[in-house]
Parts: C-alpha cells; structure tokens; sequence
C-alpha cells in the first residue's frame, strides 16, 4: 500500500462519472467525490461509454509523484498524469470527503 488519500474511495461503487477532458469527476456512493483536472488516459474503455463504470469499485490505486492509476472491476484503469507538463490547473486533483477538508494535489 502506498498510503494515498484515495485509498478512502478504494473497495467503494460509483455512483456518478463524467470524463471531461481538464474537468472530470466521480462521485462514490460513500460521497467522495475526486475531480482530476491534470491529463488522463483510460484502458478498456472511451469517454463516451463513461457511464457503464457506475456501479463499479476501485479495486487498487497505484500513486506516485509521475502518476496516480485507479484500477476498476472489469479491469478498467484511469491513469492521472502527474507530471509538469500535464498540469492546466487550477490544481491537478482535488478530493472532496465528507466532513473533512478538500485534499489538493498540486
């Protein structure tokens, strides 16, 4: 385990998604809610078909200081480019929990 402040969302269904390109979010049905605004890549699936991951868990989240991977049931994975050069702001990723302060990845 590498101690991220994602593992709260880990093992936890989805209950809402939008892939926009510099403005995407998930909402969990524990209300946990990350926005990625860095670049981002997906694997077994497209933006368009977004909606078919809603009820699905994270099953493993890999971070480090070049990227974040959330990888789904289903095999599906979300790649969050951490890099520099993948940066449009106004931070690379924030997460929303409830009762608690927004987490801001910069």
């Amino acid at each position: 385990m590498n101690n991220s402040k994602l593992e709260i969302i880990c093992g936890v269904k989805i209950s809402d998604i939008s892939l926009i390109d510099n403005d995407a979010g998930i909402v969990f049905e524990n209300g946990c809610s990350p926005s990625i605004y860095n670049k981002f890549t997906l694997s077994g699936i497209n933006k368009r078909d977004e909606k078919i991951l809603i009820g699905r868990k994270i099953t493993k989240i890999n971070e480090d200081a070049q990227e974040i991977t959330m990888t789904l049931e289903g095999n599906f994975m979300i790649t969050i480019n951490m890099r520099d050069n993948a940066y449009s702001g106004p931070e690379a990723l924030q997460l929303r929990i409830p009762g608690n302060p927004i987490v801001i990845w910069n």
